[in-house]
């Protein structure tokens, strides 16, 4: 099975989804593990994918590169030696260091670092990564709360942030490299550099199009389709991300009828009670579903949210960072005390760290990946039963949340 198999490792449990959807969109069964097993048991599964989540997007480098290697090292005692590494498609998280242990785990191979996702908008041009024709750090990304993007230049930040040689693919390659950054504006240049890979025996990493190139050089087991009919009518969407896109998303969803309610993080996030108002979010909720209308919890539905929330946080004197994760926590405890009454056909979450909090609140260590519903969205089923759509927070048409309630969507 070790030559049929393919082990993709992801910076957050949203990018592992993405991955897995493209698999399964491609004939191949997946399967996601939210967090590294702590065991050495042989994993009990047939699917031809397994993605191993580190939760390693807003940890600081040394602990993210330690991260990567356990994960490595729990594939290989799986049996599973064709490797793909998930980078976020915007270049977040400490990407230097992840892809610095990557080349350690076997230094005398390459590793080609393929950027590029030109169906989304993400194009590179001498080493530099745009969106939709704008430097990275000159959009949203430059604003992220947790991992802002402070230049645009992919091989200014891996050259100044790792120890490793870096070059750009060009014509010539330095002999002594042994990370490779490519350019590509168009699906022909990703799949040029990551055939130029496979004929140097290069590993890959990168966002999910280089993934989506690779799959038909490997010989992966392809399986049936999985069956992905539900029942929408009652439809929970736990909108973490506090990007522009699942914010136009929202509104979108509103304005056809999805019930939204907001949560006001309390001031002091000092070991937060859950919100008096809980009882009504569940009579809420309630009412909505008996109405076939999904409700949407979320904590900004504007920019001017997230200012005066990061505005509480300095005022407190806390660090950024925690403070976004203790507002986090604070929607999935909302979340779970709503699931200990209610019971949703469909639980939806936008964001990587978001989806990651809920699914361990709810002690979730696997997920079968059924469909890809559009790029960067994937439906899948927990090992608990849960049905779950996770969505990357920055991806998505604007209707995305509601085709999710429209009457064609997902059958």
């Amino acid at each position: 099975m070790a030559s049929k198999q393919l082990g993709i490792i992801a910076d957050d449990l949203s990018g592992a989804i993405e991955c897995a959807a493209v698999c399964r969109r491609m004939g191949h069964q997946a399967v996601v593990i939210t967090r590294i097993p702590e065991s050495d048991q042989p994993e009990q599964t047939h699917a031809s994918v397994i993605v191993v989540v580190t939760d390693s997007r807003h940890l600081p480098s040394i602990t993210a590169s330690h991260r990567l290697d356990a994960a490595v090292r729990w594939l290989m005692r799986q049996g599973i030696y064709s490797f793909y590494k998930k980078t976020d498609s915007a270049a977040r998280g400490p990407l230097a260091a992840e892809l610095a242990a990557l080349a350690r785990v076997e230094p005398t191979c390459t590793v080609y670092f393929v950027p590029a996702f030109p169906r989304l908008g993400r194009t590179v041009m001498d080493g530099v990564l745009y969106i939709d024709g704008i430097p990275v750090a000159e959009t949203a990304f430059a604003k992220d709360p947790r991992s802002p993007i402070h230049t645009s230049s992919l091989l200014t930040l891996l050259r100044q942030q790792t120890d490793v040689p870096v070059t750009q693919a060009s014509g010539k390659r330095e002999a002594s490299a042994t990370l490779v950054l490519c350019d590509g504006t168009s699906d022909d240049d990703v799949h040029t550099s990551v055939e130029t890979a496979q004929r140097c025996g290069a590993r890959l990493a990168g966002p999910a199009a280089a993934l989506e190139a690779l799959l038909p050089h490997l010989d992966l087991d392809v399986s049936q389709p999985l069956e992905s009919r539900m029942d929408r009518n009652s439809v929970l969407i736990v909108a973490g991300s506090c990007h522009p896109v699942t914010q136009a998303q929202i509104d979108r969803a509103e304005s056809a009828g999805a019930c939204v309610i907001r949560l006001v993080p309390p001031h002091s996030m000092e070991d937060p009670p859950l919100p008096d108002a809980s009882n009504t979010f569940i009579a809420t909720t309630q009412d909505a579903w008996r109405q076939h209308r999904p409700v949407i919890l979320c904590t900004a539905r504007c920019p001017a949210d997230v200012d005066v929330a990061l505005a509480a946080g300095r005022q407190q004197g806390l660090d950024i960072h925690v403070y976004t994760e203790q507002i986090t926590q604070y929607l999935v405890a909302t979340t779970t005390h709503i699931l200990h009454t209610l019971h949703p056909n469909l639980i939806t979450v936008c964001g990587g760290a978001t989806s990651q909090a809920l699914i361990d609140a709810l002690g979730i260590d696997r997920l079968a990946l059924l469909r890809e519903i559009e790029p960067g969205i994937g439906l899948c089923r927990a090992h608990t039963g849960h049905m779950l759509v996770i969505k990357n927070g920055a991806f998505g048409k604007v209707d995305a949340l509601t085709n999710l309630f429209a009457p064609v969507a997902l059958d």
